[in-house]
């Protein structure tokens, strides 16, 4: 048995399992195991994994309800296929007790043909079913090995940070202690009257008060480096830059504690917009990496600043600062939009930097998860075949298109496009060429439209266009040249080259406020309608121009 071979279970007399074998002579990979009873069956389908089952029902030692209740064992994703092998054409019951798409049948007697292309495709899933398992065991690894690298990073920066903490601890509360010393011993060597001696000793301790100082310098140099060594802010390819800071407080004095933290430590330029409406115009004018918003600006509340940041949806994260008296704005902050908010007097500068660091790691991703999320949006949105939006995406356009054609009084059309004898052309050059034809079909009305146009699959073979600030004319104008364009160009199918003729029903929104020279040029049934309306005239006038032998406009 070789290491790409699968094994496959028949539960049947020797006449099925021959014609079973004769069907997969050319499958090589496939090995061939044979069971005659229930008991031996059971056996099989415990002790291997199995890439379909084939059970004759004419079998009289076996029990199919036994061997199906027995595949309920298993997880459904590991469940084998299962054919069954009747002598008559009727359905078997044994389709309620197997999930679906993992039963079939075949009646006696058995075309190898048609044995070979059920059990081929059931070797087709099984394969499918191989690959996602090693596909997830491989991910899972993959997983495995980030999780123990980002456990073994949170460690280590954990221990940094603790160094860094203990260190600026350390040199904190020495540097008073030195000082003193310091200033005492340099007050004593300037003593006349001092003793040799003792004048030694002083000297000695104002040595070692020198090489204290000097340690306490390299340990502040080594803590900027440690901070200051985060990379935060990068450009889109990839390349490290300096940041941009927005911070909006009138505040002079908080900025400048705010610069004196990030010096050193973060490299990025900071901006101070005293106001509110500063704030808005640097952010519409240089885009900021991120914002900070004081409680208390000049003319407002920052809550007000931060509302109106939200609903201009700005990229950039939002950091909120309080003082202890307002923790509850902090509260009111995040809940309006804010990635987090700082309490002024508990904020060290590495509390600063780090929070600065988790903001953006926590922005990129989300927006990461956005741009996912945007991706299958639009996905939904698209019809598989044309790779034009589909239906649902049409009724949402022709909705928004109609409510600003009634709010600013704008003309408003739709086009509905049937190809004509599109079930013909399947039937007798197949559904692959009905494929191509739509696909052709498709690129061909799209280059044709204007970019504020929209193209949608509409049904089976309609295509439907929404044609904003477009009057009955200028949608009839377009309409004709799509009639003639497909008309007028043979599409190649396959070896064949096939002439297409196209109906399209139309129909106009002309405004809520019609003249009467208007009225009296608009197209049939134009009005005041809704976006369902408009398409119910347009689905009539199609049927029409259907009904009249098709290649021609109806409105």
């Amino acid at each position: 048995m070789t290491a790409t071979s699968h094994t496959a279970l028949i539960i049947a007399p020797g006449d099925t399992a021959k014609a079973v074998k004769t069907a997969l002579a050319e499958t090589p990979e496939l090995v061939i195991i044979q069971a005659e009873t229930t008991a031996d069956a059971m056996k099989h389908i415990f002790s291997r994994s199995l890439a379909f089952i084939v059970m004759d029902l004419s079998l009289p030692e076996i029990d199919p309800h036994a061997l199906s209740d027995s595949l309920l064992r298993f997880a459904h994703a590991k469940i084998p296929p299962v054919l069954l092998v009747t002598d008559t054409p009727g359905l078997p019951d044994l389709y309620d007790k197997v999930p679906p798409l993992l039963l079939d049948h075949v009646a006696k007697p058995l075309e190898p043909v048609l044995i070979r292309a059920k059990l081929l495709l059931f070797m087709a899933l099984f394969r499918h079913r191989i690959a996602v398992d090693q596909s997830i065991q491989e991910l899972e690894k993959v997983y495995t090995r980030f999780m123990d690298q980002h456990q073994s990073s949170l460690s280590e920066n954990t221990l940094k940070k603790d160094i860094l903490a203990l260190s600026s601890a350390f040199t904190n509360q020495i540097q008073p202690f030195l000082s003193k010393i310091q200033a005492s011993t340099y007050f004593l060597q300037q003593a006349p009257d001092m003793p040799l001696r003792l004048r030694q000793g002083v000297t000695r301790i104002r040595t070692a008060g020198a090489h204290i100082a000097e340690v306490i310098r390299r340990l502040r140099r080594s803590q900027n480096r440690e901070v200051g060594s985060q990379i935060l802010f990068q450009d889109k390819t990839g390349q490290n830059r300096s940041g941009r800071i927005l911070f909006a407080t009138h505040f002079t004095d908080e900025f400048s504690i705010f610069e004196h933290y990030l010096a050193g430590r973060i490299k990025a330029d900071l901006i101070q917009a005293d106001t509110a409406e500063q704030a808005l115009e640097y952010v519409a004018s240089c885009r900021p990496d991120i914002i900070f918003i004081n409680h208390q600006l000049a003319d407002g509340s920052g809550l007000h600043l931060l509302d109106k940041l939200v609903r201009l949806r700005t990229r950039a994260p939002i950091i909120y600062t309080v003082d202890h008296r307002h923790t509850d704005a902090g509260a009111a902050a995040i809940a309006t939009g804010a990635s987090t908010f700082l309490v002024k007097e508990q904020t060290s500068a590495m509390d600063l930097v780090d929070t600065i660091q988790k903001t953006l790691t926590q922005a990129r991703l989300t927006r990461k998860v956005q741009g996912a999320r945007d991706r299958i949006d639009l996905i939904s949105r698209r019809d598989q075949l044309t790779r034009l939006l589909n239906r649902s995406w049409f009724n949402q356009t022709l909705a928004l298109e109609m409510s600003k054609a009634r709010r600013y009084r704008l003309p408003l059309s739709i086009l509905l496009v049937q190809v004509d004898q599109f079930l013909s052309f399947n039937e007798k050059h197949g559904y692959k060429s009905g494929d191509m034809i739509l696909t052709a079909c498709a690129a061909k009305i799209q280059a044709m439209v204007r970019d504020l146009d929209v193209v949608c699959r509409f049904g089976a073979e309609k295509f439907g266009i929404v044609l904003p600030d477009t009057q009955f004319t200028q949608a009839q104008i377009l309409a004709e040249r799509i009639r003639q364009n497909i008309g007028d160009n043979k599409i190649s199918v396959g070896t064949h080259l096939i002439r297409l003729t196209l109906s399209i029903g139309m129909a106009c929104f002309t405004g809520e406020k019609q003249d009467t020279e208007n009225r009296a040029s608009a197209a049939p049934g134009a009005g005041s309608v809704s976006g369902p309306d408009l398409v119910h005239q347009a689905l009539k006038a199609l049927d029409i121009a259907l009904h009249q032998g098709g290649n021609q406009i109806q409105a």
